[in-house]
């Protein structure tokens, strides 16, 4: 029966308001998602009431991007896959299509992302059978997004440019802004922080002029990010209050928890402990309800070193405690999606090769079938090894490991830490190429120092993992990792010279010092850094550690990476004339930016330097750091000049002097900028005396620092070559008389005039109020140090 003419055309107008509801809220996705969701609500409503199946298959597919947008990651998926069936039983590839592209980024969300990486990989295989350059450079983007979260940002990289630079070709401006935002955010994280804010900023005029308020509210958080690393810290302000109202505005949750978080630490830099207080608690609140474990790590930490800065000490705590679990989150969650990842390119990969023997049959279909099954081994590969080396990468090892324990839970295997002595030395010696060529060569030797079986894997760096399967005596694993340790200790050519490459190596036993991967690893490399305080060597995991020493330990092995990875800083404390106030030199103290814990005082790590063998390559790098800045902070203040505190060990090193003399050289120094200070206990002996002559020599200058504390013979001491003598902050402090203890005055007064005498000038450390510095003026003391003046600040925030 057909309808009457009537019916028909109210049914045709009806179903032409559904392609024009959902035209609309297309188009505003990126502009008002909550207006987007309102739109494509109305075309549901009206395509169910005429019976419209594709206008409603588009507008559900409508309503789940509006739902990831808002963050409702449960109800966008369970929309997508609803129009995804409805898409499939109609044929309509192209809308299939974009329902593959939301349930994959919504499993990504969700930390599912080995579903999402199926979903990601169906969706190219139907575009690439449409030829749709569009959907193909989509799920590129998407790709990249996924090995973001696996923190695989070097992978990210590549598909966000190719991504980049389909999106380009077909002038698509939605994409390129989506894939320009992605890219720049690859750049962040691999430190290229210069190339992602200047990619932003071009992206984000892109979005203005086309609207896309989403978008921008994106680029405006990513870019306070960058500026807030770079020391820009005004204009990171302002961008980022700029990104919480336009994240307000879209009601975009996740990206106001970024734009939260950035904006508390854009003013905790500017030292304004109590105006980012509110930010900070306002973005953990909503990682916490978002269960954003990432940003909830992130937040908890940085509301814990604000309350403890703030003298909360309990409420820091239980802050403290919350970043370690959420910390601890974020680590087995980043473990859970690379097996996820791993698992899925193996089931990808039997499913391909299987349905390859059926295409093959298909030969008009061979040239598509060809550059999709290049892409997906291209994409295992990757997933599975190290792209210098060709040894499994850690995600695989991992993986392996836990189905080797799994499978085998009676029998013994050797897990080996293996870390390269002085590496470091030879790609700053010989260039980052020839330290390629030596990891290359290296990889090849455990090769073949291991038997069928065992596996070999690249923990990343100058990092290596052994698994030895099945041993046959307890022993084994300690006998392996000595054969392993000649075979590499071997002289090796490398650019016209031969070079002896030792290593460190660590071993843990299965089950005796772990039942799973994590403790076996742990071990593993707590083994490994007992055997790097000798070199060369072989150590087996201690279980009789006690709990203090394993956290020294695993301290002392962070801060050994800390050197490594660039986490160390400078702090300045000005030194000024005690008369007029003028600045004249400024006190080089080292901080350590630790990735978990946050910033922390030489207390809290010295100590473990010292007995980590540290302190020497830890006085050299702030040396060097110290004179490299000094370099750039003479551009403002020509006369400045800095002390560096130098360790002991360091002090008495045969070639200290030429060590001191070659950073100075190398940075365009005099020998009088800088000024090296040792504590009294450091020159009074043979070799100390020997080694201040030797620096008097060279035209450096040295200052004998806490002097008052330790017990030198005044006699030895006037004979020194020393400049400057400071005066311990404890005798400082105790200038004003209580009535439990003398006053310290009539000694500061003797050490001022013996000084005086012996033609050193005076520095009093640790001078806090106005009465201790009307004091020291008036006994005639010439330089002043302490909070009364200043408290150490980053060379960005440093005002003379």
């Amino acid at each position: 029966m057909s309808l009457d003419h009537p019916a028909h055309a109210r049914l045709t107008a009806d179903r032409h308001t559904v392609d024009q509801l959902n035209d609309e809220a297309d188009a505003l996705l990126m502009v008002s998602m909550q207006r987007a969701q309102e739109l494509a609500g109305e075309a549901l409503e009206l395509a169910e009431r005429c019976g419209y199946e594709a206008g409603v298959a588009r507008a559900r597919m409508l309503m789940g991007y509006g739902h990831f947008y808002l963050a409702n990651y449960a109800q966008a998926r369970a929309a997508f896959e609803e129009s995804a069936a409805v898409a499939v039983s109609l044929g309509l590839k192209a809308l299939e299509a974009r329902n593959l592209n939301g349930l994959g980024i919504t499993n990504v969300k969700i930390g599912q992302l080995g579903q999402g990486l199926e979903y990601h990989l169906r969706c190219l295989r139907l575009v690439q059978s449409m030829q749709d350059v569009l959907g193909q450079a989509k799920t590129l983007n998407n790709l990249g997004n996924l090995y973001l979260d696996l923190n695989d940002f070097e992978t990210a990289l590549t598909y966000h440019l190719e991504a980049l630079e389909l999106a380009h070709q077909l002038q698509h401006s939605v994409l390129i802004s989506s894939a320009s935002i992605n890219t720049a955010l690859s750049y962040h994280k691999l430190g290229q922080y210069d190339k992602a804010l200047s990619l932003n900023l071009a992206t984000l005029e892109r979005a203005r002029d086309a609207n896309f308020k989403q978008h921008e509210g994106l680029i405006l958080a990513n870019m306070a990010r960058d500026l807030l690393v770079l020391g820009q810290l005004d204009d990171a302000l302002n961008v980022s209050q700029q990104a919480v109202q336009f994240s307000d505005e879209l009601g975009d949750r996740e990206n106001m928890c970024d734009a939260l978080l950035t904006l508390s630490q854009v003013l905790m830099s500017q030292n304004q402990p109590d105006a980012a207080l509110v930010p900070l608690r306002q973005a953990v609140t909503l990682a916490d309800a978002l269960d954003f474990s990432v940003r909830q790590a992130e937040g908890h930490r940085d509301l814990a070193a604000l309350l403890e800065q703030q003298g909360a000490y309990q409420e820091a705590l239980s802050e403290a405690r919350l970043a370690a679990a959420a910390q601890q989150a974020v680590m087995a969650d980043m473990l859970q999606h690379r097996t996820q990842v791993m698992a899925a390119q193996f089931k990808i990969e039997r499913l391909e090769h299987r349905a390859a023997e059926e295409r093959l049959r298909y030969l008009e279909l061979s040239e598509a079938n060809a550059a999709l099954q290049t892409a997906q081994e291209r994409l295992a590969y990757q997933a599975q090894h190290d792209s210098l080396t060709g040894l499994l990468n850690r995600a695989a090892f991992e993986e392996l490991l836990q189905a080797s324990l799994q499978s085998h839970p009676h029998t013994e295997m050797g897990v080996l830490f293996i870390d390269l002595d002085h590496f470091k030395q030879v790609n700053d010696t010989l260039g980052h190429d020839i330290g390629d060529l030596m990891l290359k060569q290296v990889a090849e030797r455990l090769r073949h120092s291991v038997r069928e079986g065992d596996l070999v894997a690249r923990q990343g760096g100058d990092e290596f993992m052994v698994l030895l399967r099945s041993m046959r005596l307890h022993t084994g694993a300690e006998i392996a990792a000595t054969r392993i340790l000649e075979a590499l200790s071997a002289p090796m050519e490398l650019a016209g010279r031969e070079w002896r490459m030792t290593a460190s190596i660590g071993v843990a036993v299965f089950p005796d010092d772990g039942s799973d991967i994590t403790t076996l690893q742990k071990n593993a490399d707590l083994a490994m850094y007992l055997a790097k305080r000798e070199r060369h060597a072989v150590r087996r995991f201690q279980a009789d550690l006690g709990q203090a020493a394993m956290e020294q330990l695993e301290l002392g092995q962070a801060l050994r990476r800390a050197l490594e990875n660039g986490e160390l800083r400078l702090h300045y404390q000005p030194i000024v004339d005690a008369q007029t106030l003028e600045p004249v030199a400024l006190e080089a103290l080292v901080r350590w930016q630790h990735p978990q814990l946050g910033l922390l005082p030489p207390g809290r790590f010295i100590p473990v330097a010292e007995t980590s063998g540290l302190m020497s390559p830890l006085s050299h790098w702030v040396l060097r750091e110290a004179c490299a800045q000094l370099s750039h902070l003479r551009a403002r203040w020509p006369a400045l000049k800095v002390t560096v505190n130098v360790a002991p060990q360091q002090f008495v090193e045969a070639d200290f002097a030429d060590q001191v003399s070659a950073a100075l050289h190398d940075f365009g120094l005099d020998p009088k900028a800088v000024i090296i200070e040792v504590t009294e206990g450091a020159v009074v002996g043979d070799a100390g005396f020997l080694q201040a002559e030797e620096l008097d020599g060279a035209g450096l200058d040295l200052a004998l620092d806490d002097f008052g504390t330790g017990y030198s013979s005044i006699s030895r001491l006037h004979q020194l070559p020393a400049r400057w003598l400071k005066i311990d902050r404890s005798l400082i402090q105790d200038l004003r008389p209580v009535p439990e203890r003398r006053s310290s005055r009539p000694i500061v007064r003797a050490l001022i005039t013996f000084a005086h005498e012996a033609g050193l000038q005076v520095v009093a450390e640790g001078v806090e109020d106005p009465e201790q510095l009307q004091e020291l003026q008036d006994w005639g003391c010439d330089l002043i140090q302490g909070y009364l003046i200043a408290r150490p600040q980053s060379p960005e925030l440093l005002k003379l």
